[in-house]
């Protein structure tokens, strides 16, 4: 059988750019899962290092791996939305190049999609350094979650996240946002998107110094924004979300 041309149980989408350091881990914990039938779109944002190149390699001894380039440098949610433009299987997942699975993510997310049938899965992780090291207490996710709820606490990650390709096929990541990818599931969830967690940690989130989550209080300007611009939600309304937000975020980050 050709498996470039038979349909796979799930999509994977990997947006990379300069990510020379961590990719080579992150695909190898896709190669690792307990589920086998799988699609891995790796799709180099035009970077400056050796990422394409070191995606190139596995892709050669590894026909489940695609390999693409944009023709320009054009941010992450044209990259994702690419992706979900390419895939095919029952169900689509993404995995950022700097960050990585545990090898049971795959096999416990579609468990928990083929049992409560919902829109979006996501799952529990550990907040990790350029090294791999531990920086705070593992992030629990709540078995469910909300539009509400989201908004004063994200529990949904893009490397922690399963969904539907009915899912991938109806939504995109908004291009003119800069957290795009919560910007999506405040939507998602609105219009009534269903929503499951596991609360058993499945992947590692790397924080690294030139993140764009690196500095909270520009962070939290651009989650305000989502707020108002993006979701239009009103002035005091988002005024007690932010609070609720900033408090749920300490809580977060704390240290070991």
């Amino acid at each position: 059988m050709d498996i470039k041309n038979s349909i796979p149980l799930v999509s994977i989408i990997m947006p990379a750019y300069n990510a020379a350091p961590f990719i080579e881990e992150a695909i190898n914990s896709v190669i690792s899962q307990t589920v086998t039938d799988w699609e891995l779109f790796v799709i180099d944002d035009c970077s400056k290092d050796e990422t394409y190149q070191i995606a190139q390699r596995f892709a050669v001894n590894d026909s489940r791996i695609t390999v693409l380039q944009n023709e320009v440098n054009s941010g992450v949610a044209r990259t994702r939305n690419r992706g979900f433009d390419l895939v095919r299987g029952t169900y689509v997942a993404l995995l950022d190049s700097d960050d990585y699975w545990r090898p049971h993510m795959l096999d416990k997310m579609i468990a928990r999609a083929e049992e409560t049938h919902a829109d979006i899965i996501y799952c529990s992780y550990e907040l990790v350094d350029e090294i791999g090291n531990k920086v705070c207490n593992d992030f629990i996710v709540p078995p469910e979650t909300t539009f509400d709820r989201s908004l004063v606490r994200s529990v949904i990650t893009c490397s922690t996240v399963l969904i539907s390709l009915d899912f991938a096929r109806k939504n995109r990541f908004p291009i003119n946002m800069y957290h795009e990818d919560i910007a999506l599931w405040f939507s998602a969830l609105r219009d009534g998107a269903i929503a499951r967690g596991i609360e058993e940690v499945l992947a590692a989130y790397r924080q690294r110094d030139d993140s764009r989550s690196a500095g909270k209080l520009k962070s939290a300007f651009r989650r305000w924004a989502i707020y108002r611009k993006h979701l239009k939600l009103p002035f005091f309304k988002s005024v007690f979300v932010m609070i609720k937000y900033a408090y749920y975020g300490i809580l977060k980050f704390k240290r070991i």
